[in-house]
């Protein structure tokens, strides 16, 4: 399995993805995501030319031309249409339990649990709200959602920290975690907390919001 971060326009999301999807599970019809399907069949073109997806046809495909509603196809949808609609998927390591242990060391070092009790540097991996669509959650424990707000508040608070303070017996609680690794580690968490905040900036600057998800 894998970590995912995808970062899709705000305006587009809030006002049309959510919305679509939210009515289509209400009326347990696909119309009110066929427009929206249709818009985005060029960069599902694009997408399954770049990554060289050749599995069927894509489902947003499906659905622009009428295919019948099903509860597990929506979710499927809801998947795909994440990533096709997302301005960007970075890519780039993470170390989650580590910064955990750096930055909130009070917090236990766990994905699951409600989001709105994590840790700050938890909500940027993780999300601050699980990701729903008209109250109906999208694979509760597996997806978080950082909202407009969250993206903005989440980039002041990475731009905040100073990973020069940062030692290595601080990472003592890691279970896992010789102490002759400790130096090795404390590295290795303060180059993969740069792209992490890089993103942030980057979402808050273009208005986006951010879509974590576990694969």
């Amino acid at each position: 399995m894998a970590d995912y971060f995808l970062l899709l326009d705000a305006a587009l999301f809030e006002g049309r993805m959510r919305p679509a999807l939210a009515e289509s599970w209400r009326r347990r019809s696909f119309e009110p995501c066929r427009d929206f399907c249709v818009s985005l069949l060029p960069r599902v073109e694009d997408f399954t030319r770049r990554y060289h997806v050749g599995e069927g046809e894509p489902l947003a495909a499906q659905v622009a031309r009428g295919l019948v509603f099903h509860r597990d196809f929506w979710r499927a949808l809801a998947g795909e249409l994440l990533f096709h609609a997302a301005d960007e998927v970075p890519e780039f390591q993470t170390c989650p339990d580590t910064l955990c242990c750096l930055l909130a060391p009070e917090h236990p070092r766990e994905r699951a649990g409600p989001r709105e009790r994590f840790a700050p540097i938890q909500q940027a991996h993780f999300g601050t709200r699980d990701l729903t669509f008209g109250g109906i959650a999208y694979r509760p424990d597996h997806c978080g959602l950082n909202d407009l707000d969250d993206v903005r508040r989440l980039a002041g608070y990475l731009a905040s920290v100073d990973p020069v303070c940062w030692h290595a017996d601080d990472l003592a609680p890691l279970p896992d975690l010789a102490e002759e690794d400790r130096a090795e580690e404390l590295e290795i968490a303060r180059d993969w907390f740069a792209p992490l905040r890089a993103m942030y900036e980057r979402a808050a600057a273009k208005s986006q919001v951010v879509v974590h998800e576990f694969l």
